[in-house]
């Protein structure tokens, strides 16, 4: 009886209550992931306890299992071999505390795959719950975020209307779970099912909306469109589906063509330029500059001596001061009265409303603040990073334009160490080394990470860490159907989309909900022989 049971792990009251174990902390997890990094912790903890319940059940991970199902496990294999070398760099960091609290911190990407690929629990009842309770915990928490943010006093920061957990990684969570559903609607025509993924893409694109997270607007149709790819039997369902995927990428082109002509530089025509305000005074111009305010150019049309001069007759604060968000009051003048279709002169300081005033008092720098939210005017604070870093402007503070800068930096780290890196330990102080050695521009204050796991992988443990990286994602997706069946292949596939994705424009397994979402994602997914 007892040799029966071990081949056959699904069977017998002892395995129900494992797999019960295993059930409860599956749901747990899925509840707290857009929620709570607590209850994030308590999920984790529920998952140990079940792998203990089931090691106590069912003996140790290699009982009734053979090499072939060990071969087959190329994930598990990749994690223990990045983890083991991540240790293994503890040897040549010099803060040992902050290396271990390091790798504290990416624990869940060890013990999720850990556990769910070695534990014996059903993996299609596990999906299943997880879709379920993982849906529902991300539409409940939307609305949640909508409702908190539409009925506050006062209004709400972009990043504000997030406030569980960061609202970058709210956004995965939004797109995974998302783009499962349209692959399951795909999958089986339900009813259901396409009346929960329309669900998930309403709330789920007005969050994403509302916290102007783009990597949300990126990811929601383009995991849509994997979703809609992956699927090999879309195209034979349904005599249109060619075109149809014809059709979304070609949106995506168009989408990625009207993006770059928006953010384009155009520079002012010298020869149509006027010479004199009305009083007689000349106007400055500067034509090789690009930023623009509300489709005027900011760089035109000023008379120095005529703008601070009746700017002191209006206002108490020097024209040479600082506005209320510490930033340079002329500069906030100029953008302002750009963004009104004013010259920057007296006659444009005349036309200002008192309500004007005290909005560059306050530090608005554009009408388009008080006009556009959301995405609409993260896109239009976007557009002004990048005119002002072609204008030489000091990128601190532009959240874009600064990522690039902080790549440039790692880079630098990397060069000093090729080979090993400087150990998880020694990033943060390596780091804010290299900034002080190439004298960048950033501001102490923004001189920040990569903001990029690759590159984060590469200065921490060389290149054998991001290969290692690599290596994980690469085996989420690279597998026969004979030993993994196509659905979970696909759902495979979205979460490898979407973590790697993630991990080129953020530290994704730098926080506790990001590496947590990662960790569960390749465990629950990875596993790929049913003992």
């Amino acid at each position: 009886m007892e040799a029966i049971q071990a081949h056959h792990p699904f069977e017998g009251r002892g395995q129900r209550q494992v797999q019960r174990a295993y059930d409860l902390a599956l749901i747990i997890t899925s509840i707290a992931l857009p929620f709570s990094n607590f209850l994030m912790s308590q999920g984790a903890f529920l998952l140990l306890f079940a792998w203990g319940l089931d090691r106590w059940h069912n003996g140790p991970i290699f009982r009734g299992r053979t090499w072939k199902f060990w071969r087959s496990q190329p994930i598990l294999w990749a994690i223990l071999a990045l983890f083991t070398w991540h240790l293994a760099g503890q040897f040549w960091t010099n803060d040992l505390a902050h290396g271990w609290r390091a790798l504290r911190i990416q624990l869940p990407l060890l013990a999720f795959p850990l556990v769910l690929i070695t534990g014996r629990w059903n993996q299609s009842r596990g999906l299943e719950l997880v879709q379920h309770i993982l849906g529902f915990s991300v539409v409940t928490a939307c609305i949640a975020a909508l409702w908190s943010g539409s009925s506050a006093d006062k209004a709400v920061e972009a990043r504000d209307w997030s406030p569980f957990i960061s609202h970058i990684r709210f956004s995965l969570m939004i797109a995974f779970i998302g783009s499962w559903w349209l692959l399951r609607s795909i999958t089986t025509r339900s009813v259901k099912a396409w009346g929960i993924t329309l669900i998930i893409g309403l709330v789920g694109a007005a969050f994403t909306w509302k916290s102007a997270s783009i990597t949300g607007a990126i990811l929601l149709p383009l995991s849509a469109l994997v979703a809609y790819s992956v699927t090999h039997n879309a195209r034979e369902r349904s005599p249109h589906g060619k075109n149809l995927l014809i059709g979304l990428a070609g949106l995506f082109i168009a989408g990625t063509l009207w993006t770059i002509s928006s953010i384009w530089p155009q520079y002012p025509d010298a020869n149509t330029l006027k010479t004199n305000t009305v009083q007689g005074a000349t106007y400055q111009h500067f034509p090789e500059r690009c930023m623009r305010e509300n489709g005027q150019h900011v760089w035109t049309n000023i008379a120095w001596d005529e703008l601070r001069e009746s700017w002191s007759h209006r206002s108490a604060i020097p024209f040479d001061g600082k506005d209320e968000r510490d930033q340079e009051l002329k500069m906030t003048l100029l953008r302002y009265m750009t963004s009104l279709g004013l010259t920057k002169d007296r006659s444009g300081i005349e036309a200002l409303q008192e309500i004007d005033i005290a909005n560059i008092h306050s530090g608005i720098p554009t009408i388009l603040e008080l006009q556009h939210g959301g995405l609409k005017r993260r896109w239009d604070i976007v557009q002004f990073e990048i005119w002002n870093a072609l204008d030489g402007g000091n990128p601190s503070g532009h959240s874009l334009v600064q990522r690039f800068l902080f790549i440039k930096n790692a880079l630098y780290i990397f060069q000093k160490h090729p080979a090993l890196g400087v150990g998880a330990g020694d990033v943060s102080s390596e780091i804010a080394m290299a900034y002080t050695e190439t004298n960048s521009p950033l501001k102490a204050v923004f001189r920040l990470r990569p903001h990029n796991q690759y590159i984060t992988f590469l200065i921490s443990g060389g290149p054998l860490s991001m290969l290692l990286w690599i290596a994980i994602l690469m085996a989420l997706v690279s597998v026969s159907t004979e030993v993994y069946p196509t659905y979970p292949r696909q759902i495979a596939f979205l979460a490898c989309f979407i973590i790697a994705l993630s991990c080129l424009t953020e530290d994704t397994l730098e926080t506790q909900a990001g590496v947590t979402f990662a960790g569960f994602l390749i465990g629950l997914t990875g596993r790929r022989n049913p003992l």
